[in-house]
């Protein structure tokens, strides 16, 4: 009875979630598009089945990758074995990349390679050596700043000898190690890590490992474009929606099956590296282990749902929305409505809401839940605007990265450091899966309809998107810095301003 009180009040949360982004889209369909009853019930049916995904997979995960990551980062950490810790944390990291679906399709979309096994290795040893260093960091309490300045400036410089049409897709890989599943699993185990230490900067270092996992995979890939021939171009798939009951069904049916395995491929990596773990460390006792793969079932079945929902319904109608309006005429108002597409967009994202839960249980409600969203909220919605301007006047991706990482960096040297970290990790779960699914189908639509180069223009789509969440929350940050500051200056006036009567 308590379990299906719990999933009833996901269900509820879940539903105020994606109904604002669901009445978008329906707007949208009934101004642009010819009415068509199955290409309106897809829709209908995708965002049900999206709800009942996203309550299930938020109940799945407090039950078992939460746990896992904790357990595994907990046990770490009491260890005291350095060299243990560092080389389970490259294996984690590397396991948790190489199983992702978006990465798997952002490898067959890299231009002149001979096999998408490259990217596929080269972004998940990136992950794997920054998740390493995320350890380290958190072991020895380095400062997060200096690290991500470092990385970040690294980044930069690699960016000026990389062929262009590398430089949006090594940037979009900053999404590719923040799935839905893998955000808890390494945010649990760094938080895990900490648990057990003593230390007023515990929830300082807790954070942070997400932010330097992103990081990895984008120093990686420029790197290896140095090394190999870039020329190439992406061809996009032709993308239809349902027009008859029967298209609907097998657009159902077809992608189920699709997810069914792909999601499968994410997490039993996971599942069978905790339970060897656990055999040869841990040791639960079997009722946990029996709650846990409970949990996972439910993580699996509502990520599949989920997925299901949005590939069905929202990809095709995203990518058909994107080249009417074009086509129409429209242009102008693709202005205002990227802003209220990119702001109810991350209400719907999965890996947001796990993380905003963390920080506000984390940070025993100091940062509050709603205040994050709605931060990270405005800067999907300024991303959205950034990427259809970009789009709509042909302005090269690197007159935006190069600025946008540079103010991101010099944020750092005025906010604290606990913001900082957050705000990091924000951006990497806000280009989440209906970042790949929605925003990227929607903008290669309006490339093809204005009929320019889709790799240049529409890709840079989740960088962008990672990146500006960033920069708000650190702003929100640099703001709460200045509003304690200020509290301070004025209890030491008052202090001051306390006469002392020598009685004589």
């Amino acid at each position: 009875m308590r379990y299906l009180k719990e999933y009833w009040e996901k269900v509820q949360e879940s539903a105020i979630s994606i109904l604002p982004f669901f009445l978008i889209i329906v707007a949208l369909y009934l101004i642009f598009l010819p009415f068509n009853i199955w290409g309106m019930l897809s829709i209908i049916i995708a965002t049900l089945i999206m709800i009942g995904g996203m309550s299930l997979f938020n109940v799945g995960v407090d039950m078992s990758t939460m746990k896992m990551g904790g357990y595994v980062g907990s046990h770490l950490s009491k260890s005291r074995k350095f060299s243990f810790m560092i080389i389970l944390s490259f294996i984690m990291g590397f396991i948790v990349t190489i199983a992702e679906p978006d990465l798997m399709v952002l490898a067959e979309q890299v231009p002149g390679i001979s096999s998408h096994w490259i990217v596929l290795i080269t972004v998940s040893l990136g992950t794997g050596i920054f998740l390493l260093l995320s350890t380290i960091r958190t072991i020895f309490r380095w400062n997060i700043k200096t690290i991500l300045v470092i990385s970040y400036t690294l980044a930069l410089i690699l960016s000026i000898f990389a062929p262009n049409n590398f430089l949006p897709l090594a940037y979009d890989s900053i999404g590719v190690t923040t799935g839905a599943v893998s955000v808890p699993f390494i945010m649990s185990f760094g938080l895990g890590i900490c648990a057990v230490r003593s230390g007023k900067n515990n929830q300082e270092d807790g954070f942070g490992l997400i932010a330097l996992a992103s990081i990895g995979p984008v120093i990686a890939i420029l790197i290896v474009s140095l090394f190999i021939n870039a020329d190439g171009s992406y061809l996009a798939e032709t993308i239809s929606s349902a027009s008859t009951g029967g298209d609907m069904a097998n657009l159902f049916f077809s992608n189920l099956l699709s997810y069914l395995k792909e999601v499968f491929i994410v997490i039993i990596p996971i599942f069978l590296f905790f339970l060897i773990y656990n055999y040869i460390y841990l040791k639960l006792p079997k009722m946990a282990l029996i709650r846990l793969f409970i949990g996972l079932i439910y993580t699996y079945i509502g990520l599949v749902l989920f997925l299901c929902g949005v590939g069905s319904g929202y990809l095709p109608m995203a990518n058909i929305l994107g080249s009417t309006i074009i086509t129409t005429g429209n242009k102008i108002i693709l202005i205002p409505l990227s802003l209220v597409i990119g702001f109810f967009l991350v209400f719907a994202e999965p890996a947001v809401h796990v993380l905003n839960k963390q920080i506000e249980d984390i940070t025993e409600g100091v940062i509050k839940k709603k205040t994050m969203l709605i931060g990270i909220s405005i800067g999907v919605a300024i991303a959205m605007l950034i990427i259809v301007i970009r789009c709509l006047f042909e302005i090269n991706f690197v007159y935006f990265i190069v600025p946008l990482v540079i103010i991101m960096i010099a944020l750092c040297k005025f906010c604290p450091n606990l913001f900082v970290a957050i705000a990091f990790d924000s951006g990497g779960a806000a280009a989440g899966s209906l970042t790949a699914s929605f925003v990227l189908p929607f903008m290669i639509g309006i490339c093809s309809a204005l009929n320019i180069d889709i790799l240049s223009f529409a890709f840079g789509t989740v960088a962008i998107i990672a990146i500006l969440p960033t920069i708000v929350v650190q702003i929100m940050g640099v703001r709460y810095q200045f509003i304690i500051n200020k509290s301070k200056q004025k209890r030491r006036k008052k202090i001051s301003d306390i006469k002392i009567i020598d009685f004589e």
